[in-house]
């Protein structure tokens, strides 16, 4: 999975944010197993908060490939805690799936994209990979912020 860092992520930090640790409901639809966040905590200057869900999925077929795939759609939010001003947002979606067969991962996947307001600007950033056995297909990082 990508671990991003951003100036935004990193000054909210240092600003004191709490980190997350949420509590999450958990429930098995179609033999995927969803998690709903839905968690806010507060400090002295700041509250933050964390609304979304995340996926994943594994299946074996008959044949000995195994898919294990899993996504992500959250939206975590910092606020001053006297009079409520927003101070970023930061959306982010991730996607990534793999399928195994004997042990070696065939084929894998991973997509990350990250959406952050602050206030002044918009700002994004995507990155795109895939990869057949050992040979990667394409790995594309993009980034804007005006």
């Amino acid at each position: 999975m990508f671990i991003k860092r951003t100036a935004l992520i990193g000054a909210a930090l240092a600003l004191g944010a709490a980190a997350f640790a949420a509590p999450a409901q958990a429930a098995s639809s179609n033999g995927a197993d969803v998690t709903k966040f839905n968690d806010c905590q507060s400090g002295d200057l700041y509250s933050s908060c964390r609304t979304g869900m995340a996926v994943s999925h594994q299946v074996s077929t008959p044949s000995g490939i195994q898919s294990n795939s899993s996504s992500s759609n959250y939206t975590d939010t910092l606020t001053t805690t006297n009079g409520g001003t927003l101070l970023n947002t930061i959306h982010t979606q991730t996607h990534s799936h793999f399928l195994v067969r004997d042990g070696q991962v065939v084929e894998s996947g991973q997509h990350y994209r990250e959406q952050t307001t602050d206030g002044t600007r918009q700002c994004w950033e995507r990155e795109d990979s895939h990869r057949t056995a050992t040979k990667v297909r394409y790995d594309r990082e993009a980034h804007y912020c005006p």
